[in-house]
Formats: C-alpha cells, sequence, structure tokens
C-alpha cells in the first residue's frame, strides 16, 4: 500500500522543516537571546535555516564525494530512498544544530545581538 501524494508531500515538508527549528532554537539558546517571535517569523526563519542546513550537508556530500572519487563535480543528481533519508536525517540534525551555533557564535561577535529588542521579563 502506497502513501497518497499529499501525505508524502506531507511528511517530507515537515522532514525539512525539522532542521530549521533545530537552528533557530540553537540560534536563541547559544546566543542568550529573549526574542518573542510570531509564527510567521519563526516559520521564515526555520525555512531560510533549513535550506542553509540542507545546502550545508549537500555540499558536504561533494566534497565528501570529490575526496573519494578523485573528480570534483559541484553538482551531483541525489535519487534518495527512504531507508537513505532515515540514515541521512541524524546528521542533517547535526549539521542544523552546528549552523545555529555558528549562527549565534557570528551573530554575538559581531554584535547583531545586540540589534535584536530585548523583552523585558520583570512585568
Amino acid at each position: 500500500m502506497a502513501f497518497p501524494d499529499l501525505a508524502v508531500n506531507a511528511i517530507y515538508t515537515v522532514l525539512c522543516l525539522v532542521p530549521g527549528f533545530v537552528s533557530l532554537q540553537t540560534l536563541v539558546y547559544a546566543a542568550d537571546l529573549d526574542v518573542d517571535l510570531t509564527e510567521f517569523e519563526k516559520s521564515t526563519w526555520s525555512f531560510i535555516a533549513s535550506g542553509v542546513s540542507l545546502s550545508a550537508l549537500y555540499f558536504l556530500y561533494v566534497a565528501w564525494m570529490a575526496i573519494v572519487t578523485g573528480r570534483f563535480v559541484p553538482i551531483r543528481s541525489l535519487d534518495i530512498s527512504w531507508v537513505e533519508i532515515v540514515a541521512v536525517y541524524p546528521v542533517l540534525i547535526l549539521v542544523a544544530a552546528l549552523v545555529g551555533y555558528v549562527g549565534a557564535k557570528v551573530l554575538v561577535r559581531t554584535g547583531g545581538a545586540s540589534a535584536i529588542p530585548q523583552h523585558d521579563t520583570a512585568r
């Protein structure tokens, strides 16, 4: 029995957005930010962070294949099965956490964290 296309697309959407949420939460925690984002802002930043995480993982794959094969091919075709997605997904979550951590360190080092409005929690 196969899943309907809509269900498969919903699963792929959730699987692709979760790394962005991990990146965003890691960034907020590592930079010690006290921000109150709307659902739209959280979704937007998570979508962007997911794209960065997926791109970073893809470029790690390209680099790995260049080392293994001895040929650098920047654009590689990917035909990923469910088993491969399950095997690679923890690596994607790790990359997403690293993207959030590095983003937090860059934000703090450049002083960008001071430009983000802090909310008064004493109210």
